[in-house]
């Protein structure tokens, strides 16, 4: 007898399992699914076999590249297009003359094939459809027959108003060889859809033969659990491969399975209803219950996994755990003491990093226990931000207690406005306030936090890599002690739960925008008439809202003095009769004008030193602030610049600095011309090494006229004729180098001579 093998299938839900394997091939206790098949033909006398290939199908004809398995001769058709099943069948089974069997080769079973070849010659059909009667007849194919045996129709995966029958259609058939010539050529044809029916209505027999034993569809990752349990309690009649007793002082709970050269070290527990497959590794103190390991597997010292598969070369370290339903793809690695939830896949070759909680499936990046860098969270390199994602972040940012009074935005993209409603959703499930402030720029955001007196502000970036930026009190950066913080409720998933009560509706803020033109307007003592300033942005809502601003000032927008500003709204330069100004010495100038006034000053950690010599000169202080504080050792300096928004918000600095040339009658040049020298020169790359080696890296190197300084941020070099400060980002993998002295071409210099040693 000849029997056509249907192993084309893709098994997308057997995922991450098949994303590198073909379903046919996935191991139970040991030995592929597809050759249980194998044995299972031959036990009924089949002497050849024909299988119809599709996804990854030179892995299976690579399986076998003598054309045969033990006595059963092998061939294989591969289908360059989907063809359906009865279109497969019929493109292998080309020019047989004998009926034939017809059997799916990721199906496992001990059905009595004999008995179905025997029914079908008998009756004579046209097909004969091996049935089986099923405990939960919905997730089945079903077929309702008459007493004689005859098929009088099909019914696909019913509810249980519809589930009229409990007889489940196995996928096993016996054909005539004739009724392949009712199959179409080049296109899809399905047996149970097209080719049954047409039999039917042609007045053929379509016989059912009733089975008995056990037949298990391995759809999905449950199922293949499932099976492999039902075969070390022996409910399958099959040649498993024989099971190995490695040496050790380890315990073993029957029934289990393992496999050759497996190693279990002393203090293990595996099983019950364990398989550990070939050459896989269980370290000391590993618990190992219901859940399979697959060749060459690895399990760190004291890891727990319940019920969880781990694909070939796959590595579980130390005390990390796996839940039920888990499952982690093929040479992935889940990292010491990180959690996989239940029913959460890891795709093959991803990171989960240490004592991470991974709670959604991880397929693109890594689960990284650091989630800010300086661009925000997300980005390139950061989380994937995904609704989901986002309602995490959400729910942990406001299980914070600074932070139960939130602010939200987005950029008005497609992408920011879905992100912003998962991570609205996230901060309404843990009980806090949300303000809705809707379209707006990053640094509107950041106004509206502080002018609000909100705990955190947060804004989102849509586009091909979408961005979360987040700020504190003040609209300032987030202190550090707060990003762990909300870094460590992510990672483990604790976030505060609330009652239906607590989950209150966003407020409506948007109409407090007109606020924000309005304290702008507060930047200037008087009007603009007389001044005369261009406005360009990449951001078009920048650029008209500042232009209207300086238009209802008085200010004439068509000629002048040409404003330039980033689509954040953080960066403002000029320029003036072809002079370009750079965003430090505008800063410098306002800051000259409020020192004159007898105001101090709270300035970002790496602004131009030379402010801290103008305040010293005025009988000022220049209160400096960082960009992630461990304590609250610049709490000072973050108050005060609450109060000076134009120090970090462009469109606040264009007006003041118009209402100071305005109020001076100087134009820029003169008010730039009374700074002392000082140029800025910035770099910012990938860091060749760890950030703990700058220190040693710039402390070898230097010289007499060099000193060395840890700063309270990074790493400041001094020189007599400028400094250089060197900065790590949050995530330790770039730098930002930012020199300043009193030409141009020094600050070049210093800027490149760092740079050189850094990535020598």
């Amino acid at each position: 007898m000849k029997a056509v093998i249907m192993a084309g299938g893709e098994g997308s839900r057997l995922r991450p399992l098949t994303c590198s394997l073909p379903k046919p091939l996935a191991r139970l206790c040991g030995k592929p699914v597809l050759e249980y098949i194998f044995d299972l033909l031959i036990r009924h006398g089949v002497t050849k076999a024909c299988a119809t290939l599709g996804y990854l199908s030179h892995m299976i004809s690579g399986q076998y590249p003598a054309g045969a398995y033990r006595q059963l001769e092998l061939e294989f058709v591969t289908e360059e297009q989907p063809l359906g099943t009865a279109g497969g069948v019929a493109l292998a089974a080309r020019g047989w003359q004998e009926p034939f069997l017809v059997i799916s080769g990721d199906a496992m079973c001990d059905l009595d094939l004999s008995a179905l070849r025997q029914a079908h010659e008998s009756s004579r059909a046209a097909v004969t459809i091996l049935g089986l009667e099923v405990e939960d007849p919905r997730e089945y194919g079903l077929m309702q027959t008459d007493g004689a045996g005859r098929i009088c129709g099909f019914i696909e995966k019913p509810a249980w108003g519809q589930a009229t029958t409990n007889l489940a259609n196995t996928g096993i058939y016996m054909l005539r060889p004739d009724v392949m010539e009712l199959v179409p050529e080049g296109r899809p044809f399905d047996f149970a859809k097209d080719l049954f029916p047409l039999l039917m209505r042609r007045g053929e027999l379509v016989a059912c033969s009733r089975g008995e034993g056990y037949w298990c569809d391995i759809g999905d990752l449950e199922a293949y659990l499932r099976c492999q349990r039902d075969m070390l309690d022996h409910k399958v009649q099959c040649a498993m491969p024989r099971s190995f007793l490695p040496p050790g002082d380890y315990q073993l709970i029957a029934p289990c399975f393992i496999g050759d050269e497996a190693e279990i070290a002393p203090g293990a527990v595996v099983g019950p209803y364990a398989v550990i497959d070939d050459g896989c590794l269980v370290g000391g103190g590993a618990k190992i219950r219901g859940s399979v390991l697959l060749q060459n597997a690895a399990v760190g010292e004291n890891a727990c996994l319940t019920g969880a598969i781990v694909c070939a070369g796959a590595t579980v370290r130390r005390a990390a755990q796996l839940f039920e339903g888990s499952a982690v793809g093929e040479k992935a690695v889940v990292g010491a003491g990180a959690e996989v939830q239940p029913n959460v896949a890891v795709w093959p070759q991803k990171i989960v990093d240490a004592h991470s909680v991974l709670c959604n499936n991880l397929k693109y990046g890594s689960q990284s226990a650091a989630l800010f860098d300086d661009g925000g969270v997300g980005g390139g390199d950061g989380l994937l931000l995904t609704p989901e994602s986002c309602a995490a972040l959400g729910a942990a940012i406001g299980s914070v207690k600074s932070c139960k009074k939130a602010g939200v935005a987005c950029d008005g993209t497609g992408t920011a406005k879905a992100l912003m409603l998962a991570l609205t959703g996230g901060l309404m499930s843990v009980g806090s306030h949300v303000w809705s402030f809707g379209e707006c720029f990053e640094a509107q955001l950041n106004f509206f936090t502080a002018f609000c007196g909100l705990g955190v502000g947060i804004f989102v970036m849509g586009g091909k890599e979408p961005c979360v930026k987040i700020c504190g009190e003040g609209g300032l950066s987030v202190p550090r002690y707060l990003e762990r913080e909300i870094e460590a409720k992510m990672r483990r998933g604790e976030f505060h739960r609330c009652g239906a009560d607590a989950c209150k509706e966003p407020a409506d803020m948007s109409s407090i925008r007109m606020m924000y033109a309005r304290e702008m307007l507060k930047q200037t003592p008087e009007t603009l008439e007389g001044v005369a300033a261009r406005v360009r942005s990449a951001s078009p809502q920048i650029q008209n809202l500042l232009e209207d601003t300086l238009s209802r000032a008085g200010c004439e927008t068509t000629h002048g003095l040409l404003l330039e500003l980033d689509e954040s709204g953080t960066e403002l330069s000029a320029e003036e009769e072809g002079q370009v100004y750079a965003p430090e010495r505008l800063l410098a100038v306002c800051c000259q004008y409020e020192l004159r006034q007898g105001n101090d000053v709270a300035l970002p950690y790496d602004a131009p030193e030379m402010l801290d010599a103008l305040a010293a000169h005025e009988g000022r202080s220049a209160l400096r602030f960082l960009l992630s504080p461990a304590d609250q050792s610049d709490s000072a300096a973050r108050r005060l610049s609450a109060k000076q928004p134009w120090v970090r918000d462009a469109l606040f600095r264009a007006v003041k600095l118009l209402g100071i040339m305005k109020e001076t009658g100087w134009n820029l040049a003169r008010l730039s011309g009374e700074l002392p020298p000082f140029y800025v020169e910035k770099k910012s790359f990938d860091l060749p090494c760890p950030p703990s080696m700058l220190q040693q890296i710039f402390t070898e190197a230097q010289d007499a006229e060099t000193k060395v300084d840890a700063a309270r941020e990074g790493i400041l070099l001094r020189r007599s004729n400028g400094r250089v400060l060197i900065t790590p980002n949050k995530s330790g993998r770039r730098v930002r180098v930012f020199a300043e002295a009193e030409s141009m071409e020094i600050a070049q210099e210093m800027c490149e001579g760092a740079e050189t040693l850094i990535r020598g």
